[in-house]
């Protein structure tokens, strides 16, 4: 009881108060299997506690995409300057984490948060950009498909042609509905557009040189109980977190524990997720902790 109110919740009839106890039940069976490996991140409790499976995975925008982007002709690569970076200590530049609710959205969080970073490191003020924009209009021809999933690549298609809106002018409703609505994008209330975006190589060293650069774009593997259940510490391969990527979110930025490096990522799943709605993944070699090597791209303005 304790847990449904300070997260809101309500059940409207017995039979589905039992199902939300059982799966909330299920959770925490979870989260102390998984403290009890003694690991490097610490589970917990979260607002999706008493969701299904299916309520979780409607999350995953990368869950039945193809998961072999075009690939770029010249990626960035790069050797890192310093010992760590956290866009987050730059007054701006990140702005503060979304609730993507019950839609496949991901990727258009992903991509809006990137461009909103990259806007402010350009010299601009802030802006809270809309995702509702390319969920409803990047779509067809740049083979995005709303709530049922894309990637940020294809949304940075749309914003080559067109600008993104501010979410006061666009607001976002596919989280509550799981639907995406009729394209209203008004040229008149456009922000900035996007001039190209780059494709990072997969080695640790030019992803530390990209977030030195600004926030970037990665996806995870989320639809597992390492990553759900993640609550503060650092994930590392040690964990056994799955590399089949699913999940679209943005780095900002990378640090060290002793001799562990860390991505420092962003997810758009509320501050109840997580550290305040961040994940600290671990730096590796090949595929990366979670698959977090091998969709790294970020937009350039």
């Amino acid at each position: 009881m304790q847990f449904a109110a300070s997260h809101g919740k309500s059940y409207m009839t017995t039979e589905e108060f039992a199902q939300r106890m059982s799966l909330f039940q299920g959770s925490i069976a979870k989260v102390n299997e998984l403290n009890s490996r003694n690991s490097t991140f610490t589970a917990g409790l979260n607002h999706m506690s008493d969701w299904t499976e299916f309520e979780y995975n409607s999350q995953l925008g990368l869950k039945d995409m193809d998961t072999t982007p075009e690939e770029a002709i010249w990626p960035f690569s790069g050797m890192s300057n310093a010992d760590s970076i956290d866009w987050r200590e730059t007054a701006g530049v990140v702005t503060p984490v979304k609730d993507q609710g019950q839609c496949g959205s991901c990727w258009a969080f992903s991509a809006t948060e990137a461009v909103e970073s990259a806007y402010v490191i350009a010299g601009n003020e802030q802006v809270i950009m809309a995702p509702q924009e390319l969920v409803d209009c990047s779509k067809g021809m740049f083979s995005n498909h709303g709530c049922s999933g894309g990637w940020y690549y294809y949304a940075y298609k749309w914003l080559s042609s067109h600008k993104t809106m501010r979410e006061s002018d666009y607001p976002y409703t596919s989280g509550t509905t799981g639907k995406e609505t009729k394209c209203a994008y008004d040229e008149s209330k456009g922000v900035t557009n996007v001039s190209s975006y780059k494709q990072v190589s997969k080695d640790t060293e030019s992803i530390k040189a990209a977030l030195e650069l600004g926030p970037v774009n990665v996806a995870v593997s989320a639809g597992n109980d390492v990553f759900r259940n993640y609550s503060s510490g650092i994930v590392t391969e040690a964990d056994g977190c799955p590399t089949n990527v699913d999940h679209a979110i943005a780095a900002v930025g990378y640090g060290y524990e002793g001799t562990q490096g860390y991505y420092i990522v962003r997810n758009s799943w509320n501050t109840t997720w997580g550290d305040a709605g961040y994940i600290k993944l671990g730096m590796a070699d090949g595929a990366g902790v979670c698959g977090v090597n091998g969709y790294v791209y970020y937009p350039i303005i």
